[in-house]
C-alpha cells in the first residue's frame, strides 16, 4: 500500500510472519506489504518471536492413536451412517461439481474458439530473503524485482562506523560477488548489475559483512558474515 499499513495491520503481519502460519503466496504478499511500509521494522517480528517463545516451553507432543487415520480414510470413503445433513451437504456437493463442470466447458469454448488470441498475464516473480546472523544480531529483509534488477533491502540492527555492510551474492558455485555497500538505516536500494542478475536466482545466498569503505566495491569479503539467507522466488 503506498500510503503504509495500519499500526494493527503492520502488528498482525508481524504476529502471522512470526508463527509461521503463512506460507507461499500468503508469505509473499505479507512481506511484499511489509517492505511497502515505511513505518515497518524486522524487529517487530523479533518482538512476537519473544513474546511467543514462552509457549513453546509449554509445548507437549501427544502422539495420535492409531485408529485416527484408519477413522478419517473411513468417513473420507464414505463410511459413516447416512445422516440426513449428510446426504444434503452430498447433494450439494453435487450440483457444485456439475456447476463447475458447465463453467469449464463454457471456458473451453471460449479459449478454443476461432477469433483473436487473447494474452494470458502470468504474474511476475519476486525474490525474497531473510537474512539473520546471531539470535540478538542483525536482521535484513530483502526484495529483488527480477524485471528491473531493483533491489530494497530493510535493515535492522546494522551499525556502521569504520566498517560498512557490504552485501554479496553466493550462486551455486559458491564464489560471493559483491553488490555493494549498503546503509544501516531503514531501507537501502541497489541496482543489481546485469552481468550478476542470473545470479539472483532461486536457492542463492545474499549475505552481508563489515569491510573497510575504501576500495569498494571489494573482490572477495575479509570477516565472516554478520546475516545471511536464502533468495525463494514467489
Amino acid at each position: 500500500m503506498a500510503d503504509g499499513l495500519s499500526p494493527e495491520e503492520r502488528d498482525a503481519i508481524a504476529a502471522e510472519l512470526a508463527l509461521g502460519v503463512l506460507d507461499g503466496a500468503a508469505r509473499a504478499a505479507a512481506l511484499r506489504r511489509l517492505m511497502a511500509d515505511p513505518d515497518f521494522s524486522p524487529d517487530m517480528i523479533d518482538a512476537w518471536e519473544r513474546r511467543l517463545a514462552p509457549l513453546y516451553d509449554d509445548y507437549v507432543a501427544v502422539t495420535p492413536p492409531e485408529t485416527l487415520w484408519p477413522g478419517i480414510e473411513t468417513a473420507v470413503a464414505g463410511g459413516l451412517p447416512a445422516h440426513p445433513a449428510l446426504r444434503q451437504l452430498r447433494w450439494w456437493r453435487a450440483c457444485a461439481l456439475a456447476s463447475a463442470a458447465v463453467a469449464a466447458s463454457l471456458a473451453l469454448i471460449v479459449l478454443l474458439r476461432p477469433g483473436a488470441p487473447v494474452a494470458i498475464q502470468q504474474p511476475a516473480q519476486v525474490a525474497m530473503a531473510q537474512m539473520v546472523g546471531e539470535p540478538d544480531g542483525p536482521m535484513i529483509l530483502a526484495r529483488y524485482d527480477p524485471t528491473s534488477g531493483g533491489l530494497v533491502l530493510r535493515p535492522t540492527g546494522v551499525a556502521s562506523g569504520r566498517l560498512a555492510p557490504e552485501l554479496w551474492i553466493i550462486p551455486a558455485d559458491g564464489k560471493p560477488r559483491s553488490l555493494g555497500l549498503i546503509g544501516g538505516g531503514a531501507e537501502s536500494r541497489i541496482a543489481v548489475a546485469p552481468s550478476y542478475r542470473r545470479f539472483m536466482a532461486e536457492g542463492a545466498t545474499l549475505a552481508v559483512t563489515m569491510e573497510s569503505m575504501a576500495g569498494a566495491p571489494h573482490d572477495a569479503p575479509s570477516s565472516a558474515p554478520i546475516a545471511a539467507g536464502k533468495i525463494s522466488l514467489f
